[in-house]
C-alpha cells in the first residue's frame, strides 16, 4: 500500500571570487591597486551555509512562493503514512520538510548534493528547480550584506577623512583672513631680505659718519643728517627684528603668528594623508567586496525522474522481515530463560 516515491538530485558548488594584490617591486612596497583574479575559488564555508538554508524553514517559505508545498505533500496517491498531515503546522511541515529534502556537503570537495522526494515526478523536479532559485538567491543577499557592510565602513572613513580636511582648510582660511596675508613663512622671508638690506644700507651710512666725523665738527649740518638718518634707520631694524623674534607682545607679529600658521599647517597635511590613506582604503575595500561575492555553480541540474526509488519494495520487506525475526528470537529467548528459571 506504500505509494511510490520519485527522487530528483542536483549537484552544485559555491564558489567565491579571488583577490590578488598587486605589488610594485620598485618601491618595495604593496601597491594601492589591486586586482581581481580571472578563477574561482572553493568556498567550504558558504557551501555549509546554503546547505543549512535548504533544511531551514526560512528555504520553505521561499520555495512556497513558486510551487503549492502542502498540495504536493497531500496527493491523493500518496499513502496516508507518508504524506503530510492535512492540517500540518509550519513546525511539522518543517519537520516533514526534513524527511523529504536532504542536504549533504562532502567536505573535501565542498559540492552540496541536494535530494527531493515527491508523489509525483513532475513535483520533484518543480521542487528541485525551486530550491536551487532559493538557494541562489540567498547566496545573492548574503554576497549583497557583506558587500555593503565593507564598502559602508569604508564609506565612512572616507567622509571623516573629508571633513577632517575640510576643517584644516577652513581654519586656514579664517587664519589668513584674520592676519592679513597669506604664508607667514614667505611674508617672514620677505621681512628678512628687507632687513638684510637694511642693515647693509646702515653699513654704508655708518661708514660714512665716521668718515664725515674726522672732517667736520659734530654740529655741521652734514654729520647732523647723517646721524638722524642713522637713528631712524635703527629704528626701523630694531621694529623689522621684533617682527621676526618673539620678544614683542603683539599678536599680529610675524613670531607670535609663526606657531600657530605651522600647527593648522601640519593638521592639514596630517589630514590630506588620512583622506588619501582612506580614499585607498576604499578601492581595496571595494576589491574585497567583489571577493564577499559567491556564486551557485550547479553542475548536475535537476532531471525529470523516471522511476521511483521509494519505497524499496524488494529490500525492505526481508528487512522487516529480519527485523521481526531478531525481535521474535529475543522474545522466545526470554521465554525459555524465564521457564528454566521456574523450573
Amino acid at each position: 500500500i506504500a505509494s511510490d516515491q520519485f527522487v530528483a538530485e542536483t549537484r552544485f558548488a559555491v564558489h567565491s571570487m579571488g583577490v590578488d594584490t598587486v605589488t610594485d617591486s620598485s618601491k618595495s612596497k604593496s601597491s594601492s591597486t589591486s586586482s581581481l583574479m580571472a578563477g574561482l575559488k572553493a568556498a567550504s564555508e558558504d557551501s555549509y551555509l546554503v546547505a543549512a538554508y535548504i533544511r531551514s524553514r526560512a528555504c520553505i517559505d521561499e520555495v512556497g512562493k513558486s510551487v503549492d508545498l502542502r498540495a504536493m505533500f497531500r496527493r491523493p496517491e500518496a499513502d496516508f503514512w507518508a504524506k503530510l498531515k492535512d492540517d500540518a503546522s509550519p513546525e511539522e511541515l518543517t519537520k516533514y520538510w526534513g524527511d523529504m529534502v536532504t542536504s549533504y556537503v562532502d567536505p573535501p570537495s565542498g559540492i552540496v548534493t541536494v535530494t527531493v522526494a515527491a508523489f509525483r515526478r513532475e513535483d520533484a523536479l518543480a521542487i528541485s528547480k525551486a530550491i536551487l532559485a532559493a538557494a541562489e538567491k540567498v547566496a545573492n543577499d548574503v554576497s549583497a550584506r557583506a558587500r555593503e557592510d565593507v564598502m559602508k565602513a569604508a564609506d565612512k572613513e572616507v567622509v571623516d577623512a573629508q571633513e577632517r580636511v575640510v576643517a584644516s582648510l577652513s581654519d586656514l582660511r579664517a587664519f589668513r583672513e584674520k592676519a592679513g596675508f597669506i604664508d607667514p613663512k614667505l611674508t617672514a622671508a620677505s621681512l628678512g631680505r628687507l632687513l638684510e638690506e637694511m642693515i647693509g644700507q646702515r653699513v654704508r651710512l655708518q661708514t660714512e659718519y665716521l668718515v664725515s666725523s674726522r672732517a667736520m665738527s659734530p654740529e655741521a649740518p652734514t654729520l647732523q643728517s647723517l646721524k638722524s638718518r642713522l637713528d631712524q634707520l635703527d629704528a626701523q631694524i630694531a621694529e623689522e627684528k621684533a617682527k621676526l623674534t618673539s620678544r614683542t607682545k603683539d599678536p599680529s607679529a610675524l613670531a607670535n603668528l609663526l606657531p600657530k600658521y605651522e600647527e593648522l599647517l601640519v593638521r592639514n597635511t596630517f589630514a590630506e594623508k588620512l583622506y588619501g590613506l582612506a580614499a585607498d582604503g576604499l578601492e581595496r575595500a571595494r576589491l574585497r567586496a567583489a571577493a564577499q561575492t559567491i556564486y551557485v555553480d550547479v553542475f548536475v541540474p535537476p532531471a525529470l525522474p523516471q522511476d521511483a526509488l521509494y519505497p524499496e519494495r524488494f529490500s525492505s520487506p526481508i528487512l522487516i522481515a529480519l527485523a521481526l525475526l531478531i525481535v521474535w528470537g529475543i522474545d522466545a529467548l526470554t521465554a525459555a530463560l524465564v521457564e528454566d528459571h521456574k523450573l
